[in-house]
């Protein structure tokens, strides 16, 4: 049959503003942007994250995450978010020794947030050590960062504000039917993700989604690991502007608008003033003049 994917609610929210949907879990507004984009320049991209085209799926469900990917390969990728856009390699032993003699010790490429962007890094002096490189620019970085932040903030991993915190950010997941409940978060010093499922597959059981079933698992384990790290959020890199914007719409606001709220945009792509009528869902949903929004086929 014909594939029909849906929001976790069941429900369509009309035209919705990119941070709100990421924040929200709306799946109808991902795939709208990976079809917007093209898979194939979607499929090159991920590559910046460690991840192999040739294991993803070539299709529009490649937006909800229906690739098999492991919890080694994921913090991978959200490392490249947590350490300033440095794609850096995972490994497990750090060093052998037989009898205190040295016979191996793993020399990991490093990130190095401080180098300017678009430089090859020199390597770093007396470790023997090269820097990672750089696979996303500083502004990308950190749109996506303060977009998870407010996932934690307002959105499906509020139980995270427990800790206090910040610095952190991250992202819940659910597979169809509950099979497999994911939290991947981070701050700028440490990755970590929970995977939640059964070895044969079966379902969670209804409600058994990313932010119930992992996130608490999450949780503990930072409020472990950040006991000692200063909270530190990341810094408006160069070439950002932030801009007033209408929350319905996405656009400029203008004096005395209703509801506006402060965004982030790169220098040269903050949005113009909004047209009169229209507009992108809120925190209620629903368009611009309060009318029910109407589902429109995606294919």
């Amino acid at each position: 049959g014909a594939w029909r994917p849906e929001n976790y609610s069941g429900k369509f929210y009309g035209p919705t503003r990119l941070r709100w949907a990421l924040t929200k879990s709306r799946n109808l507004v991902s795939i709208r942007l990976l079809r917007a984009i093209g898979i194939d320049y979607a499929l090159k991209y991920v590559t910046r994250f460690g991840f192999d085209p040739a294991k993803l799926p070539h299709n529009l469900s490649l937006a909800l995450g229906s690739a098999n990917v492991n919890p080694l390969q994921m913090a991978r990728g959200y490392a490249v978010l947590a350490n300033g856009g440095f794609l850096v390699k995972p490994y497990l032993v750090t060093r052998i020794l037989r009898n205190g003699e040295k016979v191996f010790e793993a020399e990991p490429k490093q990130a190095c947030p401080e180098c300017p962007a678009g430089k090859v890094p020199e390597p770093l002096d007396g470790e023997g050590l090269d820097h990672a490189p750089r696979t996303i620019t500083p502004q990308n970085r950190y749109l996506m960062y303060s977009m998870m932040q407010d996932v934690i903030r307002q959105g499906t991993a509020t139980r995270a504000r427990v800790l206090g915190r910040k610095d952190i950010a991250g992202k819940t997941g659910t597979t169809n039917d509950q099979r497999d409940a994911w939290f991947n978060g981070y701050n700028q010093v440490v990755v970590a993700n929970v995977w939640v499922g059964f070895d044969d597959n079966r379902k969670l059981g209804r409600g058994e989604v990313g932010g119930r079933a992992a996130l608490p698992a999450w949780i503990d384990y930072m409020r472990v690991v950040l006991a000692d790290i200063p909270d530190r959020p990341p810094e408006l890199p160069p070439g950002m502007v932030t801009v007033r914007i209408d929350s319905k719409t996405g656009q400029r606001a203008r004096a005395g608008t209703p509801g506006a709220i402060f965004e982030v945009f790169r220098k040269g792509h903050e949005p113009g003033f909004a047209p009169a009528g229209g507009g992108l869902e809120g925190d209620s949903g629903g368009d611009a003049a309060g009318e029910p929004a109407q589902p429109t086929d995606l294919f």
